[in-house]
């Protein structure tokens, strides 16, 4: 056997799968491989092997009717030098040993002095090469559901993914969910459910500084009740539902329901009552702080034990709810909570998959830890509606987000919409004649094309967006998980697609380098991207002032209460963040400004590709055509970062601003109207920071844009760094 290069560590665990497709036991493979038994039990439990030991073992295992045993041999002894080496069961391991040879091929040509057109279009090539293969290299991905509080989200992913008490065979779906669901306002934070080596939950909780602000929003809104004239009775303010209720039981000042002997009942409000022995808000804050013992809640892990007789769900149950609404005396306030499952996410050969619940939209504003996920390429986002409403407006917001603010392209496995009927829903729908559905898939068939005709629009842009339909009384659960991991496979087939496409395309300028045709077409395409660079160097001028994507978003804002926290936070708000906002309208002008740039260059493009002279730079020229968008949206993505870097600083450290936006609070109706004017004149005001930001914004078109252009056209443009991803 050749020497092994490198011993993965998954051999063990490698060897043990392989034993165990055939059935064969460690008895068996130390009879045949002549490696005592107890040595094979420790290399498959993490201790490392010799070389002759692994020899053997795969020999005999490959002679007891493994299918694998010779791949793994040569696996082992592959040298991987440009690509980091893969799991074996990695689903793309294949088109990854591709990429290993294509950027070896590629590394042997640029040793030697090459044609300066030539050399660059490797250099871009090995560059999306090595992008391709770092992404596939990788076997983990999420499916993150979106969707408005009371959907029905939670219940969804619930039965979706087995998370239901086994026992239990209640009517009302929520007495046998694991995640705590009700009708909105219910699940405290974002929830991850992954595999786990037994099952349990790990929370990780609420910075300090949060838990600070979250405590005195509950405190301020409490005092003011308590404070408030008959004349502002209509300004209320509160903290969400949930974060109220896990307050409460943290700190015992819950809403107490008692009955008189007459039956009738009444509420004692114990935070009201203890406010109203405060003789000022701070005492009554300070008061608050200490009931909730907030030092002895330390415990992040909790792990599920035997329980005489309870299932392991059923204890798991219990304890989301004890940890979503703030029960457990000696654990946090959670920031998030992972759910712990043995086996989780395991469908699909080789890969691992895990779920978020993300926490439920209340607000039409895209929030920071949404659009996370919607940028995240490794996630495939499920965009949740009620089966009436859909796509509602939110869903409808999202997917014109992921277009205008990060110039995503909708299709090939990067989001779904999945509308969630309830009881008869679907025998509700009507076809144009005005005729009803013959069955709920009938039903589910014309909504799905009143769906379609909502979303397509004018341009068509949403026309490949995945529509599905989930009844979790009734559905096949196992169908839709399918349908959802399928679009994790498309996911990866895009950037399997552009490896290939990569590789064929360097492969073509390895092998017909030395042919007079083929450079010169090459250089024809080059002398004619050179000659639209000239003309078209310069940042197009701003079309959309980035602070309003701020003001459109505030005018849309639900309720008052978000405005108020966000104004007590310096424009910092988990629900509401004015930096956010402010970076999506850069990311938007970008999309915006550069739109006719990009048409032109594609229009060049076109042109090229219909000369029939350049017939040998086809490839050259499509793979410019591919890095165009990429050039687009990482010009976006400055944006956004250099929006936000330029004025937040300056928004969180004016306080006379917030102090003032705070003040209009009790001025009456029209208090987010007021608080949007004041923070437009700020920034009008704030010349010099505008003039920054346009200067940064024509240094990034030339670093994003401009730069990589010239290097395909311009002799005299610096090299292209090794694993540069332009």
């Amino acid at each position: 056997m050749e020497l092994i290069k490198l011993v993965p560590v998954t051999v063990g665990r490698d060897i043990a799968r392989f034993r165990a497709e055939f059935g064969a036991t460690q008895s068996q493979l130390a009879a045949k491989s002549g490696v005592d038994q107890s040595r094979i039990s420790r290399i498959e439990n993490g201790e490392a092997g010799t070389d002759d030991e692994l020899e053997r073992i795969l020999v005999a295992l490959k002679s007891l009717g493994s299918k694998d045993a010779d791949d793994y041999r040569a696996f082992l002894v592959k040298d991987w030098q440009h690509v980091e080496r893969p799991d074996f069961s990695n689903p793309q391991r294949n088109i990854l040993e591709l990429a290993e040879e294509g950027l070896r091929q590629i590394a042997e040509f640029l040793a030697e002095e090459r044609p300066w057109p030539l050399k660059r279009q490797l250099e871009r090539q090995r560059a999306g090469i090595e992008a391709s293969a770092a992404y596939l290299g990788k076997a983990s991905h999420q499916i993150a559901f979106i969707g408005e509080v009371g959907v029905g989200k939670s219940t969804a992913i619930s039965f979706l993914y087995g998370l239901l008490d086994p026992v239990s065979s209640a009517s009302d779906l929520r007495e046998r969910v694991v995640l705590e669901t009700g009708g909105g306002h219910t699940t405290l934070c974002e929830v991850n459910i992954r595999r786990g080596p037994g099952f349990g939950i790990v929370v990780q909780a609420q910075s300090d500084e949060e838990m600070r602000k979250l405590i005195g929003d509950f405190c301020a809104a409490t005092w003011l009740r308590c404070t408030v004239s008959d004349g502002q009775k209509n300004d209320s303010v509160n903290v969400s539902e949930e974060v109220q209720r896990a307050l409460r039981n943290i700190s015992g000042l819950t809403v107490k329901r008692e009955r008189d002997m007459q039956g009738k009942t009444t509420s004692r409000d114990q935070a009201l009552e203890l406010a109203s022995h405060c003789a000022t808000e701070e005492e009554f804050r300070a008061r608050v702080i200490e009931s909730m013992n907030l030092e002895q809640r330390t415990r992040r892990e909790i792990w599920i034990e035997d329980a005489g007789g309870k299932t392991a769900m059923q204890q798991l149950r219990k304890l989301f709810r004890d940890i979503n609404n703030g029960r457990l005396s000696d654990v946090p306030l959670p920031a998030s909570i992972d759910l712990l499952i043995p086996g989780f996410g395991l469908e699909l050969p080789g890969m691992t998959i895990s779920v978020v619940d993300t926490k439920g939209l209340d607000e039409v504003a895209v929030r920071a830890d949404l659009d996370a996920r919607l940028k995240d390429s490794r996630t495939h986002v499920v965009l949740c509606s009620t089966f009436n409403q859909a796509p509602s407006t939110s869903v409808q917001l999202l997917l014109n987000h992921l277009r205008n603010a990060h110039g995503i392209h909708v299709g090939g496995g990067k989001v779904s919409v999945l509308a969630l009927p309830r009881d008869n829903e679907a025998m509700a729908v009507k076809d144009d004649t005005g005729e009803p559905p013959i069955d709920d898939k009938d039903g589910y068939d014309l909504k799905r094309d009143q769906i379609t005709r909502t979303l397509v629009g004018a341009d068509g842009a949403l026309s490949e967006v995945p529509i599905l339909f989930f009844n979790a009384k009734k559905d096949d659960a196992a169908r839709v998980r399918e349908q959802l991991l399928e679009q994790i496979v498309w996911l990866r087939k895009s950037y399997e697609e552009r490896l290939l496409d990569e590789c064929a395309a360097a492969d073509e300028v390895v092998r017909n380098h030395e042919t007079q045709a083929f450079s010169a077409a090459v250089q024809e395409v080059a002398a004619r991207l050179a000659h639209f660079l000239d003309a078209h160097t310069s940042l197009p001028p701003r079309i959309r002032q980035p602070s309003q994507e701020l003001i459109d978003a505030m005018s849309k804002i639900r309720y008052a209460s978000t405005i108020w926290a966000m104004t007590r936070r310096n424009g910092e708000y988990y629900n509401f963040s004015v930096s956010h906002q402010v970076g999506a309208g850069g990311a938007r002008d970008a999309l915006l400004r550069s739109k006719t740039w990009f048409d032109k260059l594609q229009g060049v493009l076109d042109t090229l590709k219909q000369d029939s002279d350049l017939m040998l730079a086809q490839k050259t020229i499509q793979q410019v055509e591919a890095s165009a968008d990429g050039w687009r949206r990482t010009f976006a993505e400055s944006a956004r970062t250099a929006a936000v870097e330029i004025y937040r600083g300056p928004l969180e450290a004016d306080e006379e601003l917030w102090s003032k936006c705070a003040n209009q609070w009790g001025g009456g109706p029209g208090f987010k109207d007021r608080v949007a004017r004041i923070i437009r004149d700020w920034f009008d005001a704030r010349i010099e920071l505008n003039q920054k930001l346009e200067g940064v914004m024509a240094a990034l078109w030339e670093e994003a844009v401009v730069r990589p252009v010239g290097r395909l056209s311009d002799e005299s443009a610096g090299d292209l760094p090794k694993n540069s991803g332009e």
